[in-house]
């Protein structure tokens, strides 16, 4: 603390010599002048060290005496700023140094979002934006509370949102809310039907009566579980009832074949070089960009753009909001190539693959088969596969008026509360 006490203040060493230097010393004892450093030299001379402010008073009362007096060094900020008594772009270069160094150390240079899953971090920031809190946004005004208020209100998708200021840094804690089920329409009457062609070889019907049977075939649109259910009697003597619509639910698998075919041809345009690049340099500060180049049209009719960032981490830290962007423009010409068959016929098989994996639902490829042919520069490929996978699709009844009053699928709470209510009954 003594240190930068004497820095801010200055401090002045320097050297007196003559006869009689104790009358130095006892004059500075009279005065009242603290000394900093007091040291006797091998020549005799005395070396003194004294703050900045009290150098006037003791150049005063050495100036009474027969001494010689040497300035050795002048030391702390006042002499340091004394260097720019003429050289005003300097001294107005600092000032402008100073005011930003205490504005930057009062405004957001960095955002750091925590807590989000599945809502991108881009579009909390852009959301942060629209409420008034950026990079660049002066932190003491920033009106938290109403901040945090906005944001739940603007973004259903959070269940909470905090914002915390720490010197330059904002943290931001949210958490997002869990989806609404999905509830199911038990009181359409519908049928389980089939999408697609093939042999079934499991049916669970959990609502409605089954129509078909392990082992046996089915075209699309056939009816597997039907929502005309039969209802049991109780005794022989009963008699029939009549059936109760529902709506029906169930798992069908089935064993089916699916064809796929892609084609692309091996004759494409393709790019080839020039090796003429253009290259703009820019710099962004708190999202505002100053460019280093006067024109910024492309001269080239077809180019790739390659950009590069560079942020700013002093000493390892968090990247600051000064980015350095690099833009290439790499001119090039298109030309007629021809693609390595082998090449394309990998291409494609990946794709169909992909194709067919999307198109399944709760179920699984168990055999495949490819079919490659050329016509012309045309390349084809064909996906013979055997699949097991779920057919069974629910669909409303048309034209059927009713109530709904049979039986539904029993959800896991009901089920819970059942089994609660009989514990209770225990």
């Amino acid at each position: 603390m003594k240190k930068l006490l004497g820095w801010l203040g200055g401090t002045v060493t320097l050297q007196v010599a003559g006869e009689g230097l104790e009358g130095v010393l006892n004059r500075c004892a009279q005065g009242g002048i603290p000394l900093a450093t007091m040291r006797r030299q091998g020549d005799g001379s005395l070396l003194l060290q004294v703050s900045g402010t009290q150098w006037p008073r003791l150049r005063r009362l050495l100036g009474e005496g027969t001494w010689e007096v040497t300035v050795t060094g002048r030391r702390g900020l006042p002499y340091f700023l004394l260097h720019f008594r003429r050289r005003y772009a300097l001294l107005a270069g600092l000032v402008l140094c100073l005011v930003a160094f205490a504005a930057g150390a009062r405004t957001v240079l960095t955002i750091d979002v925590t807590g989000n899953v599945t809502v991108p971090t881009q579009v909390i920031l852009s959301q942060l934006r629209l409420c008034g809190v950026s990079v660049g946004t002066y932190a003491p005004g920033i009106p938290i509370r109403a901040v945090e208020n906005n944001m739940m209100l603007a973004m259903n998708e959070l269940s909470f949102f905090s914002l915390n200021i720490h010197g330059t840094r904002a943290e931001v804690i949210v958490r997002e809310r869990d989806p609404a089920p999905a509830l199911r329409e038990e009181d359409v009457a519908s049928n389980v039907v089939s999408a697609a062609t093939g042999v079934v070889t499991h049916i669970e019907p959990w609502v409605g009566d089954a129509q078909v049977q392990v082992g046996q075939a089915v075209c699309e649109g056939d009816v597997l579980i039907s929502g005309y259910m039969q209802m049991d009697t109780s005794t022989p003597t009963e008699g029939e009832m009549e059936p109760m619509l529902v709506h029906a639910e169930g798992k069908v698998l089935a064993r089916t074949w699916r064809t796929l075919t892609a084609r692309i041809p091996l004759t494409a345009r393709g790019k080839v070089y020039t090796g003429e690049e253009t290259t703009h340099y820019s710099l962004s500060v708190l999202g505002k960009r100053l460019k280093f180049y006067q024109n910024g049209s492309i001269p080239y009719e077809n180019y790739d753009t390659i950009s590069e960032l560079k942020s700013w981490s002093p000493l390892g830290t968090q990247g600051l909001p000064i980015l350095w962007q690099a833009e290439t423009y790499r001119a090039y010409e298109t030309q007629t190539v021809t693609l390595d068959p082998a090449a394309a016929e990998e291409l494609l098989r990946e794709k169909l693959l992909e194709a067919l994996t999307e198109q399944l639902d709760q179920g699984e490829i168990l055999q495949t088969d490819y079919t490659v042919t050329c016509e012309g520069d045309t390349l084809q490929v064909t996906l013979l596969a055997q699949c097991d996978e779920q057919i069974g699709r629910v669909v409303p009844m048309e034209g059927v008026e009713g109530e709904i009053v049979g039986p539904r699928h029993p959800a896991k709470e009901d089920l819970d509360r059942t089994t609660e209510d009989k514990q209770g009954e225990d």
